[in-house]
């Protein structure tokens, strides 16, 4: 079998496209590229690894329930209304109080929605923090096998 120069040899005198036209020059430098680039011994190529995770984000704003202050109080009108079933008031004190009632039912309902709007982001942010969880994990695996094959690298580059 023919190696090394005697191959080079050959192979020169015989290239030639179709007009004839010998391909030395170009030959010539593809191979020298391909033996320049060629490794001398076994080599190892190790990828370094790259995480693209983002942290995902929670507000933490809490929903914050109607103030004990804003609870309406029976007027004093409709005091004897429970044991007696009458009372005393003028309509436009009863529209107020019935008004009262409503706006803070309005605002109870306004804390349960954001009761649950809370409670879904919650949700949301531990799911992506348990997929953000296993990427970091599988981030360090890959740290961990680049690290094992930079160090078979480098430990068997001498032979």
């Amino acid at each position: 079998m023919v190696s090394g120069p005697a191959l080079l040899k050959v192979s020169w005198s015989v290239i030639e496209d179709r007009e004839g036209a010998k391909l030395k020059p170009f030959f010539r430098f593809g191979l020298a590229v391909l033996i320049a680039g060629a490794p001398t011994a076994s080599v190892s190529y190790c990828i370094e690894p790259s995480i693209y995770a983002s942290e995902p984000s929670f507000s933490g704003h809490e929903p914050s329930a109607p103030s004990s202050f804003q609870k309406p109080d029976v007027p004093y009108c409709l005091s004897s209304y429970s044991y007696s079933g009458t009372h005393a008031c003028e309509e436009y004190e009863l529209n107020a109080y019935f008004d009262e009632v409503e706006e803070y039912v309005e605002a109870l309902e306004e804390y349960y929605e954001e009761a649950l709007s809370f409670a879904r982001e919650a949700i949301d942010y531990a799911n992506e923090a348990k997929a953000f969880s296993n990427e970091i994990q599988q981030f360090a695996d890959e740290v961990l096998e680049y690290a094992k094959c930079e160090a078979e690298d480098v430990s068997t580059q001498h032979e």
